[in-house]
């Protein structure tokens, strides 16, 4: 295979054949920002006893695009990351679908992808997905195949998690002001201050505003953040940390394509919703597919240090969140208009105790504990359709239901330490996780009360499709195990189990619950039937270091168990925990300076990842997917950026490379490959309006105008033509976007 990629290429032959500067690393000559200077990757030291990647400011501020709002954007130059969203801002995506894709595994399940300082305060669906600023953020962890037992955390951990080290109060008393502007109306203001140190309290508060139309079609996209952060340390043995977040986001939904749409982008790459209200029995309407939610959370880190070798610590986690859904669907060649409501909330704690018996000993033993109120599954999607008029006439519910909280608790223990030139970390969760039960029910006519908590008064309980609660008891394993081959180069190998599921049974037997009646299976009967996914994870790889340049290869696998697949059986299909998977691959990364104005960060990657089995698709038929690679999930991705200083200067160009993929799994519908070209220029102007630092930044993103599917809404075991088949979303055209950064 031929990749087309001169700057990869140029990076890569050039990082390897560089005469080394030194031994140490170097910084290059930025005079950008003082948080900004160095790699854009921290360096894994020798003995961590972490397979991760540490993404630094310099990474956040270039990578992030002008948005600064996803992290997502950041991480995508990671091997085997594959993350297009949908528009510029990167986070304008299906409130049930999150367009990311580690190791070519998506994530299951209403699990979030990221954690906040350690804790698994995301969720999905609902809001909240981008509710810290990156300018609050001061490094982004990415934990792929290895997870230790105490970042394991979350509804879901199957892909990896994605760690935001939030920026905290400084010690002296400062400023942060930003201002973008951009294609299609794009704006963001964002204002930070810093009270500095007020005795043993520092503080920082800030805002942000962010708006922008649509790239294609009609409707817009509003976002509001809020954080306060609080420092408290009174002396060498305690200190605290809290924040408050406080999110708003309202925005419409881009339409997806049919393939056959995607396989004509000339015509069909600006499709999107009409913006005129039908006035025949259509829901093609831009204004009746959007979401709004509103999201508050906490998070706090109390740690305390008893003695010199032991320390306590405290990670306490609270987040809620009310919005609703809008979104087109047709059911039995009737157009209807649905509206997910959704109100919810999550808390939990994770608690830790240190030991050190010195080098070759530390010993960790915690508790997790964890509660999140659903959906998912749904429990109030309301039902309309269009009439003459092109109003929408209230139908009554499509799924009605009342649920307990899902709970995840775990004690863990992990012992750790340095044998001269090993460096070992063993580890192990004993998880419970329970599903909530769930109160499903019928009678949910027009006549049916609007407000969730009257109509299930006026409802008839529907014992056909509730259930009770379903409990899991899983050992989660991991280990990590390092071997220095000299002062700088380290090989390693590691495994960790990793879990989730998926919730997609209860809403499959609501909206076709007659047909399961008619065999008499009830939802109970294949709720007891239900598994915890797993999937075990071994990499085996190296860091090397060549002058001023990191080198890390590595190969893993992954071997996946009780995989949600939609088979048939007793004469209905539905999803089930029944399928094995395979994922295996390779990964190169490199990143570091070549010379003092040169810096660069780049990435290859292969992947594959399969059903081992083929499964009953009807009563006369199986499926034939067994082998083939899943949807959305591309072979081949390279990626690279490179710096270049020229005194007040800085110049970035950035290139990602995507594979040909599948949008089913039978891999008949096939979207070709594409390659995507960013620039961004920054400089360092004179001081303006008394501040310390003066940047200005100019960022072009899809210089060439690329047209392509940025994401495939798909099952992994989607096929064409079925009820699983899969639709696509096209990607952002060209923008251009300028900011300037004040900084006191």
């Amino acid at each position: 295979m031929k990749l087309k990629l001169p700057l990869l290429s140029l990076v890569a032959i050039t990082a390897l054949h560089a005469t080394p500067l030194s031994v140490e690393k170097i910084v290059v000559n930025s005079n950008i920002e003082e948080e900004e200077n160095g790699l854009y990757l921290s360096d894994e030291k020798q003995g961590s006893k972490q397979n991760k990647q540490t993404f630094t400011q310099k990474s956040l501020s270039t990578l992030s695009t002008q948005a600064n709002m996803n992290p997502y954007t950041v991480i995508q130059f990671s091997p085997s990351v594959n993350f297009t969203p949908v528009d510029q801002t990167g986070s304008n995506e299906p409130a049930y679908h999150d367009p990311i894709r580690i190791r070519a595994k998506s994530q299951t399940g209403p699990g979030g992808v990221y954690l906040i300082n350690g804790t698994p305060i995301s969720s999905n669906p609902g809001g909240g997905k981008q509710m810290v600023d990156l300018e609050n953020i001061s490094s982004v962890d990415l934990h792929k195949g290895y997870l230790s037992v105490n970042k394991n955390l979350g509804f879901s951990s199957l892909i990896g998690k994605i760690d935001l080290n939030i920026l905290k109060a400084k010690n002296k008393a400062g400023a942060h002001l930003s201002q973008s502007l951009g294609s299609n109306n794009f704006s963001k203001t964002f204002v930070r201050f810093d009270s500095g140190a007020m005795g043993d309290l520092r503080v920082f508060g800030s805002v942000s505003a962010l708006k922008n139309d649509k790239t294609k079609g009609e409707g817009d996209q509003q976002r509001f953040n809020g954080m306060l952060g609080l420092s408290y340390k009174p002396n060498e043995r305690f200190s605290s940390e809290l924040y408050v977040i406080r999110n708003i986001d309202e925005h419409h939904n881009y339409a997806s394509l049919s393939y056959a749409e995607a396989k004509d982008l000339d015509t069909y790459f600006s499709k999107d919703f009409a913006t005129t209200k039908p006035t025949t029995a259509s829901n093609n309407y831009y204004d009746w597919n959007k979401q709004e939610f509103y999201t508050t959370a906490v998070v706090a880190d109390l740690t305390y240090k008893a003695g010199k070798d032991d320390t306590i610590v405290l990670k306490p986690y609270y987040k809620t969140d009310k919005g609703q859904y809008w979104f087109s669907k047709t059911k039995n060649s009737t157009p209807m208009v649905m509206n997910w409501q959704m109100e919810h909330d999550l808390y939990g704690a994770i608690a830790s105790y240190d030991h050190s018996f010195g080098d070759a000993v530390n010993a960790k033993v915690g508790y997790w504990y964890h509660k999140q109120l659903p959906p998912g599954p749904p429990t109030d999607q309301k039902k309309y359709v269009v009439d003459g008029n092109g109003d929408l006439s209230y139908k009554g519910y499509g799924i009605l239901a009342d649920t307990s909280y899902h709970t995840l608790q775990a004690p863990f223990v992990e012992l750790s330490g340095d044998l001269d030139k090993i460096h070992y970390s063993v580890g192990l969760q004993y998880q419970t996780f329970t599903l909530a039960s769930i109160d499903s029910y019928t009678g949910t006519t027009s006549a049916t009360s609007m407000d969730h908590d009257v109509a299930l008064t006026q409802a008839t309980l529907d014992s056909w499709a509730s259930v009770g609660e379903k409990k899991f008891n899983t050992f989660i394993p991991a280990l990590y195990l390092s071997y220095d081959l000299s002062s700088t180069d380290t090989i390693y190998v590691d495994y960790s189990r990793t879990y989730g599921f998926d919730v997609n049974l209860f809403p499959t037997y609501a909206s076709n619950r007659a047909a399961f009646v008619v065999q008499g299976i009830t939802l109970q009967s294949l709720w007891d039937d239900l598994e915890l996914e797993t999937s075990d994870n071994i990499d085996l790889g190296a860091r090397v270091q060549t002058g001023a340049v990191t080198l890390n290869p590595s190969v893993f696998v992954s071997f996946v168990n009780n995989k949600q697949a939609n088979i048939y059986a007793n004469g209905v299909n539905y999803p089930a925990n029944v399928g094995k998977a395979l994922g295996y691959g390779a990964e190169f990364a490199a990143n570091g300076v070549i010379t003092e104005s040169l810096e660069f960060i780049a990435s290859l990657s292969y992947n594959r990842y399969y059903f081992t089995e083929d499964f009953q698709a009807s009563a006369t038929e199986t499926t034939d997917i067994k082998g083939n690679q899943l949807p959305d999930a591309p072979e081949f991705m390279a990626k690279g950026a490179l710096s270049y200083t020229l005194k007040d200067w800085t110049f970035t160009p950035s290139v990602r490379y995507t594979s040909s993929r599948y949008g089913d799994a039978a891999n008949t519908e096939k979207i070709d490959a594409f390659t995507l070209v960013d620039l961004d220029v920054a400089y360092k102007a004179p001081k303006m309006f008394g501040s310390k630092n003066t940047l200005f930044r100019l960022t072009a993103t899809n210089l060439t105008n690329q047209k392509y599917i940025s994401t495939i809404i798909a099952a992994d075991n989607a096929l064409a033509a079925d009820s699983t088949s899969s639709t696509y979303q096209t990607g952002a055209p060209f923008g251009m976007y300028a900011s300037l950064n004040l900084k006191y």
